[in-house]
């Protein structure tokens, strides 16, 4: 009886094991079905890559800011532009581009427009309602002339433009950036201009995006270094795959992908002094040669004096070169180190637009070194990176995003143009970015998905979202591509131009109603000695600083004129210009308005 109890004890025990390996198995078989259904019934490669994340500190917008107010103006003042003729080809270049940017190109002391664009969709005959223009500043209201002034490029497919007197005669000449062969338009002077690129050396056949100016060996003469992206196959139109889309199907381009395609190394053309450059980018250990690269400064980012490189490259690594300076090659050129690493700064993500000042003093970490604000790709965050001094004199930057409340709210969108401006002149900097997604709209994928413009007031410790409420445009969504600042309209206030993709320009002047003051700084000097030139205004608030002609955005130039925030205060306590070969001006109880600084010693050839 024993024998036959302890068997049947075995066998219940034997049971419940088999029950619970077999409830096990049928477990982990639901599972993985559901996991397999839920995989067939979405398709990774369109998927939203924000589903699921969580912006825990998105801000409620507009809570307790200032009425910081824009009205686009665009068409009531005569600037009729709009991006992109024909249909979308879904090709990267034509959903990339393209940029804005700000110069007095006739030198009668007002910022003209020049506005980039493609004379169509690729292979395709140029359209005559494509094509770039330039629109000359009557005195706040705008006159296109880019006909007369030969600036149109109607055989060039545009990206990006600046603005600089690069042969020292003081008028403002002109570098835009193509899918092929660039222009270098040099200002005659007389409201015309000639492109002389290929005589100077600097006609680059690649596709070319951003572009920045400085005299980077100090030897008098500004020196232009030059953003390459990808080696783009014109011809390519297969599609990777084709998939169902709102119950059509659809073929997703790789076109649209820049990990499709080869990185094309940057240029760092040195100007010779006799109108002829010669690139030195190579030779000198800064071109690149494995960055999709958008976007690129020219500054001094340590403090020593010499301007440096950082490089914005998308889907590959950030890229900053120090200027060594006094450590020279055989040619007596600066040598430059790669500190990307050590200086925290190898960022990996998809990186456009790029904008510079001092903000430590948000976080009471002021250490008069530029902060940089880059903007990324959809589900990366946006960063903006405090520079930190070193024992020993060494540089490091830290990414404060999240505590300055920039991360969450940028999780949904692509970020492009960008720019650290004064919206109130509270003596705070605010920040404006384009954003426009480089997804299509899977309901019609000849669209992409519009985002919203991020107006963000700085509040002293933190960015605030206020665009629902700063004017019917910026409340809208757009496909925003390239954003360039100036006070155009000469009211002492910051306004701003942003390119929509394949939409009509936005020209939003600020209107936003503030007692407070504000002190433009205009710099007089020769080129080489004011690109680059570091700009610090005193206040009884504490300290403000910029870089002269640095702030390089998205494909595009701000208008080099500096406006400050003086807030209540009638006056600065004095303003202090570090001039970029070293020299030094200080002006002392500086009135509320304009403040021309000249560089003693040096021919007057500054921008009007």
């Amino acid at each position: 009886m024993r024998r036959t109890s302890k068997g049947r004890g075995m066998s219940r025990r034997k049971q419940r094991i088999w029950v619970s390996v077999l409830g096990t198995l049928v477990g982990l078989a639901l599972l993985t079905w559901g996991g397999l259904w839920m995989m067939s019934s979405r398709d990774t490669d369109l998927t939203d890559p924000t589903a699921g994340v969580t912006a825990s500190f998105r801000d409620a917008e507009g809570a307790g800011a200032p009425p910081i107010r824009f009205t686009d103006v665009a068409s009531s003042l005569g600037v009729s532009f709009r991006h992109g003729p024909g249909p979308r080809g879904r090709t990267l270049p034509e959903d990339s581009g393209s940029g804005v940017a700000w110069g007095d190109a006739d030198g009668d002391g007002d910022w003209d427009l020049y506005v980039v664009n493609f004379p169509g969709p690729l292979g395709q005959p140029p359209d005559p309602a494509g094509g770039n223009r330039l629109y000359r500043n009557d005195g706040g209201r705008f006159t296109d002339v880019s006909e007369a002034a030969g600036v149109v490029d109607l055989q060039g497919f545009g990206m990006g433009a600046t603005f600089a007197d690069y042969d020292g005669d003081g008028d403002q000449d002109l570098y835009v950036t193509n899918l092929g062969p660039n222009r270098l338009y040099r200002n005659r002077g007389d409201g015309t201009f000639e492109d002389v690129a290929v005589a100077a050396g600097v006609a680059d056949p690649a596709w070319s995006t951003g572009a920045t100016w400085g005299d980077f060996d100090r030897d008098g003469h500004l020196d232009l270094y030059l953003c390459n992206y990808v080696e783009y196959d014109v011809e390519s139109d297969g599609d990777a795959y084709v998939m169902d889309i709102g119950g059509a199907a659809h073929g997703i381009p790789y076109t649209l992908n820049p990990n499709s395609f080869d990185p094309v190394s940057n240029r760092l053309f040195r100007n010779r002094g006799d109108g002829t450059f010669e690139d030195v980018a190579e030779r000198l250990g800064v071109h690149n040669p494995e960055g999709r690269s958008l976007s690129a400064v020219l500054c001094d980012l340590d403090g020593d004096g010499w301007l440096d490189i950082y490089v914005n490259n998308d889907v590959s690594t950030n890229r900053l070169y120090r200027n060594l300076g006094g450590e020279v090659t055989s040619e007596g050129l600066p040598q430059f180190a790669d500190l990307s690493a050590i200086t925290g700064t190898a960022d990996p993500r998809g990186s456009m637009g790029l904008s510079i000042a001092e903000i430590g003093g948000m976080l009471g970490e002021p250490d008069g070194l530029p902060d940089m604000f880059i903007t990324h790709w959809i589900a990366q965050e946006n960063a903006l990176y405090l520079s930190v001094r070193m024992p020993g004199g060494g540089l490091e930057y830290r990414d404060k995003t999240r505590r300055l409340r920039l991360g969450e709210m940028s999780i949904d969108t692509v970020g492009w143009g960008c720019a650290l401006v004064d919206l109130d002149r509270d003596g705070r900097p605010d920040l404006v970015v384009a954003n426009g997604s480089t997804l299509e709209d899977k309901e019609d994928p000849r669209h992409l998905v519009p985002e919203p413009v991020f107006v963000l007031w700085n509040t002293g410790t933190r960015f605030v979202q206020v665009a629902a409420s700063a004017g019917n445009q910026a409340a809208r969504r757009h496909n925003g591509r390239g954003l360039a600042a100036a006070d155009f309209d000469n009211d002492g206030d910051v306004d701003i131009a942003i390119v929509v993709n394949r939409g009509h320009l936005m020209l939003l002047r600020n209107e936003t109603k503030t007692e407070n003051r504000a002190l433009k700084v205009l710099l007089r000097g020769t080129p080489a000695v004011c690109m680059g030139a570091r700009v610090e205004v005193e206040t009884v608030e504490g300290r403000q600083i910029r870089w002269w002609g640095a702030d390089v955005t998205f494909l595009g130039m701000h208008a080099s004129e500096m406006v400050f925030g003086l807030g209540e205060s009638p006056a600065a306590k004095r303003v202090i210009v570090t001039w970029a070969d070293g020299g030094s001006t200080t002006v002392e109880n500086v009135q509320a308005g304009r403040l021309v600084v000249p560089r003693r010693g040096t021919p007057d050839r500054g921008p009007r």
